[in-house]
């Protein structure tokens, strides 16, 4: 047995053992025990995806100078320089969104969507990122849209937020508010609620804007706190608004 097919039977039963220890839905254990490869890949980018976009805490003040910013990128882009595989430089791509280099994703995500990960929903997803991050608010929406009709039974809360905002930016703002409110039927992201009562004050309905900034801030006074304090940016913006439309 070559040690490359070694390597690949142990990271699988990694996986299998990481999924079933985090809880993780069911239907995860049996793609990748009845699709060992695809199931395999596709679990670990949900992994790399998901600590991406993991809130970074800031370290307590130690009297020390702060940790260099850009170190996590210096270190992806050499572990790159030294194997160009798909797992590096999907690692390099997520890690260029998370720390607002959306030239650098773009061109990593479009390479990988050019290779073995074509139509890959996270990939897809990555790359209407890292567009609508340029301000490339068209070809976000086209990623987006292909990622939907190559990925049917995809979900994702984020994919539907960044679709609405994309229309919203291209001014199609009819459509944008029919997303919006189909996106705020299921999700509990108090973004999600800011950004459609935004454009609803925008298109004249006050009224409207005010009781879904009311309603966040009640699911949020019930929810846990830390979940509060890392949404507090739209507690905030929706506070300040409910104020504005009172006066």
């Amino acid at each position: 047995m070559s040690a490359l097919l070694i390597l690949c039977v142990l990271l699988h039963v990694a996986l299998v053992m990481h999924a079933a220890r985090s809880q993780r839905n069911d239907a995860w254990l049996l793609l990748m025990l009845v699709i060992p490869a695809l199931g395999t890949l596709t679990y670990l980018v949900r992994i790399l995806w998901c600590a991406a976009l993991r809130p970074v805490c800031l370290p307590a003040p130690t009297g020390r100078p702060p940790a260099d910013p850009q170190r996590e990128l210096h270190q992806r882009r050499a572990a790159l320089a030294l194997s160009d595989n798909l797992l590096n430089r999907l690692a390099l791509a997520l890690t260029c969104l998370k720390h607002g280099r959306y030239d650098e994703a773009a061109e990593l995500f479009e390479s990988l969507d050019a290779g073995e990960c074509h139509n890959d929903p996270l990939i897809l997803l990555g790359l209407a990122r890292s567009r609508f991050g340029l301000g490339q608010y068209h070809a976000a929406k086209q990623s987006l849209d292909r990622l939907i009709a190559a990925n049917p039974h995809f979900r994702s809360e984020a994919g539907h937020l960044l679709y609405a905002r994309s229309l919203e930016a291209l001014g199609e703002v009819h459509d944008a508010l029919h997303e919006y409110e189909a996106l705020t039927s299921y999700s509990h992201a108090p973004e999600a609620h800011c950004r459609h009562a935004l454009l609803l004050t925008t298109l004249g309905r006050p009224g409207e804007a005010k009781a879904l900034y009311q309603a966040m801030l009640y699911a949020m006074q019930r929810a846990p706190r830390h979940y509060a304090r890392l949404h507090r940016q739209w507690i905030t913006l929706a506070e300040r608004e409910i104020a504005a439309l009172t006066a």
